[in-house]
């Protein structure tokens, strides 16, 4: 039987791989190849075929955590009578998790922004503290890291929870960001520039940042921004409390400017801004990346680093500057509205008052970019 000392004994052959079998529990073994790796290994028989899976690597993975994880291995394999559960996608356990625990759209909005492209496909055992790091560190952000690292955490505790995996690679996996409150706001000639950059982008990420800076929503709620939920003859978009991060219905009025942007948009499926037939946009950090090389090019890069977070944050600061009422900008945010009243009736309340504080705001833009011309509608090709 294997014990410790004796893996630790245990001499690397000189050519290919040895197997060394432990008697305590059957099928899992201890594969030492030439180069001297060491690793767990379970071989089993299912369903009329014989199956290896690999546990883990030795010293990382003591004696006694293989036979655990073997015994939790096998026990999932006699439960389900094959390979289903241990060759269980990520994508496949999150889903489950999503349904099991009826977690808000926004969510899976996160996950298929976030973490789908890159872990497509990839069974939940084969992923590593590695490739969490790895995809964690590709985010923009002080927030947005936290967010999605936190959700995969909780992910895998449900995995876990239902004997698909043993352990969870996000272990130990610290927020990369202490999350401070921001204060960047862009003055209107930064405005200006960012706005030129983006018609440089093109469909679907130039029109996506436009909206974004006209409407002043989150880049999530404009990303999953889909045809139903939008009134082209009342010029108004509509987002689903599932769809919101405050979990609230939410009426967005539509600038004359916003509205000739999305009706210039290709209708290719359920989603204003889409790099497929299905699904919401992606690749925000390139389109970033790109908007700064470009303004760099042009020697008009902004004196300060700068998010598209920020650009609601501007849009709502100089709404304020225009003398729109801070309670109305309020509601364009969609923040908390207090009282019983607010919050039932606060889908349609200050809508007009909502719609003049966009149109006020689209006006400003057009002016930044166009010059003072007395409009409110600022062209896309502008």
């Amino acid at each position: 039987m294997l014990t410790d000392t004796k893996i630790a004994a245990i001499k690397p052959p000189e050519k290919g791989q040895d197997e060394h079998p432990d008697h305590k529990v059957t099928g899992l073994r201890l594969r030492v190849g030439a180069g001297g790796a060491k690793s767990w290994q379970l071989r089993r028989r299912v369903g009329g075929k014989v199956i290896n899976r690999k546990l883990g690597t030795y010293p990382a993975m003591k004696l006694a955590q293989a036979r655990n994880a073997a015994e939790a291995m096998i026990e999932a394999l006699e439960r389900d009578g094959s390979t289903e559960g241990i060759d269980r996608p990520f994508e496949v356990a999150a889903e489950a998790w999503i349904k099991a625990k009826k977690r808000p759209a926004l969510i899976s909005r996160q996950l298929e922004l976030h973490v789908y492209p890159h872990w497509q496909g990839r069974k939940l055992g084969e992923i590593k503290r590695a490739d969490v790091r790895d995809l964690i560190a590709g985010l923009e952000g002080d927030v947005l890291p936290n967010r999605v690292l936190a959700t995969i955490k909780t992910i895998f505790g449900y995995a876990i929870k239902q004997d698909w995996i043993e352990t969870s690679p996000a272990d130990r996996i610290d927020k990369p960001h202490e999350e401070t409150p921001r204060t960047r706001v862009l003055d209107m000639d930064e405005i200006a520039r960012v706005w030129k950059a983006t018609g440089l982008l093109g469909y679907p990420v130039g029109p996506w940042a436009r909206i974004l800076l006209l409407t002043a929503q989150r880049r999530s709620e404009v990303a999953g921004m889909r045809w139903a939920d939008i009134d082209l003859d009342n010029a108004t978009w509509t987002i689903s409390a599932a769809n919101t991060k405050a979990k609230r219905s939410h009426l967005v009025p539509l600038a004359p400017a916003a509205l000739e942007i999305i009706k210039a948009m290709p209708e290719i499926g359920d989603y204003v801004f889409s790099t497929s037939a299905n699904t919401p946009m992606k690749g925000f950090a390139r389109a970033k990346a790109q908007i700064d090389q470009w303004l760099e090019s042009k020697d008009a890069a902004l004196a300060e680093p700068w998010r598209f977070h920020d650009l609601r944050r501007s849009a709502a600061t100089h709404m304020v500057r225009l003398g729109i009422p801070e309670l109305v900008v309020s509601r364009v945010l969609n923040h908390r509205v207090q009282g019983v009243t607010g919050q039932v009736y606060a889908l349609h309340s200050y809508a007009p008052e909502k719609r003049n504080a966009l149109e006020k705001w689209a006006a400003e833009v057009d002016s930044a970019v166009n010059g003072d011309r007395g409009s409110n509608v600022v062209s896309i090709n502008g």
